[in-house]
């Protein structure tokens, strides 16, 4: 299909006739050989006023223009998307991380509960982190004729903490080791220095 405007087919039209007319005085090989007709099929053709063409040429920059608003409007909601995932996994973190202590205390106060000797890092830890459920173990404390020393909670973490970077280092995972927590026998001897 072919395009052209109409001040340029009038302009091919003037040369076309000049070119005829220059040539009708001589006779051209083309002419002087018998004619063989090839079917040449028809060519589509339009033609358009400097109005249509500006009209035509103003709806393709609106439609770009929606196009690109479009796009904008996408983008934003995917950053939307992104920025609210950032925060959810933020507030996720934070609460694995306030669950963990929570599951901490909630052993601890079940050995108190029980009426068993708790290492007193594990005390001051519960008091710390849970208060009231410190008051609720200490309230509900059942007396025992033989109290039995309890492993500290914290230490199990750590083992746990431990264990679960080992695993992941074997398994090509990087994970950062769980911080130190004094034993009983440390903050003894920190405290009297």
């Amino acid at each position: 299909m072919e395009l052209r405007s109409t001040r340029e087919m009038r302009r091919n039209e003037q040369l076309t006739k000049a070119m005829a007319n220059k040539t009708e005085g001589q006779p051209t090989a083309a002419q002087t050989k018998p004619t063989q007709s090839k079917a040449q099929p028809p060519a589509d053709k339009l033609s358009l006023s400097r109005q249509a063409l500006s009209w035509l040429e103003e709806q393709n920059r609106k439609l770009w223009e929606q196009d690109m608003e479009r796009e904008q409007r996408r983008q934003d909601r995917m950053n939307d998307c992104l920025s609210s995932m950032e925060s959810k996994k933020k507030e996720l973190d934070a609460m694995d991380k306030a669950l963990k202590v929570l599951r901490i205390c909630q052993k601890i106060a079940a050995s108190i509960m029980k009426g068993d000797r708790v290492p007193p890092e594990d005390l001051k830890y519960l008091m710390d982190n849970d208060p009231e459920g410190y008051k609720m173990a200490m309230a509900m404390r059942r007396p025992k004729e033989d109290p039995e020393d309890v492993e500290s909670a914290l230490e199990e973490e750590e083992k746990r903490n431990t264990e679960g970077s080992t695993e992941a280092v074997a398994s090509g995972g990087e994970s950062t080791p769980a911080p130190e927590v004094p034993s009983s026998g440390e903050s003894a001897s920190t405290s009297t220095e």
